[in-house]
């Protein structure tokens, strides 16, 4: 009896959980709402700088030349790898006269004893007169190639026009003037005021043959004739000195014909 009432009171409790609860409605969720862009407004936000960083590229950096990427200059040879040609001289021969130009026309200004040595400075154009320093001087003269020993090469020696030393003390030359007679050209001036050993200088460049040559000529006389054929392509010219003991007057041109 006992058991079936625990059954019947089992099958009560049973009934009574069984119960079956409503279900619930589901809730539809809101309407999605559809943004209706206004005429200002841009469909695709533009952003700013700070919205998105847009990725910038770097230049790319130049690069300075270091030392491997410039090539180093060759050596360059210093003076010292040359060797200094010795300087000319010459020796001479006899007694000989260093004079104040290129020719016997010029006045002596210093003389030269056998086995004298002396500097070679210079040339003529000719090559037959050398523009020496002697070794107990400190100015220079002109020597006749043919009366001196040169202890090298005359052809390595350079041609040179110095200047004629001159006096403040012997007056130039006046009424200096010329005129051509076919080939020849006669040159005239004025006597020069007495003086001891007074003369005159012409130093001119003519036309022998085709060529122009420099010449030189000394006299005690006050006018000179000199053969110049118009033949040469160049121009002849001269200048006319006054000279006595105390040396050159400066020059005078000659109105060249």
């Amino acid at each position: 009896m006992v058991k079936v009432a625990i059954l019947g009171f089992g099958l009560i409790l049973l009934s009574a959980c069984s119960v079956v609860l409503p279900q619930a409605t589901p809730t539809q969720p809101p309407p999605t709402e559809t943004a209706t862009l206004r005429p200002t407004d841009t469909a695709t936000a533009t952003l700013t700088p700070t919205d998105t960083p847009t990725s910038t590229e770097s230049p790319t950096p130049t690069l300075s030349p270091t030392a491997s990427d410039t090539p180093t200059p060759e050596a360059t040879p210093t003076p010292t790898d040359t060797p200094t040609p010795e300087p000319l001289t010459i020796t001479a021969d006899g007694s000989v006269n260093c004079r104040y130009g290129p020719s016997q026309a010029y006045l002596y200004a210093w003389g030269l004893s056998e086995g004298d040595s002396a500097l070679v400075k210079g040339k003529d154009a000719n090559g037959t007169w050398l523009w020496v320093q002697p070794h107990d001087t400190t100015w220079n003269c002109w020597v006749s190639t043919s009366a001196v020993t040169l202890n090298g090469d005359l052809a390595s020696v350079k041609v040179v026009y110095p200047q004629l030393l001159t006096n403040p003390a012997v007056g130039p030359p006046s009424g200096v003037n010329a005129a051509r007679n076919g080939d020849n050209v006669t040159v005239t001036w004025s006597a020069a005021a007495p003086a001891v050993d007074l003369g005159y200088l012409i130093e001119a460049r003519i036309c022998l043959d085709t060529y122009l040559w420099d010449v030189y000529y000394s006299t005690t006389n006050t006018s000179y004739t000199i053969k110049d054929p118009p033949t040469c392509s160049g121009e002849s010219y001269g200048q006319l000195r006054v000279f006595n003991k105390l040396g050159y007057s400066t020059a005078v041109k000659i109105p060249w014909p």
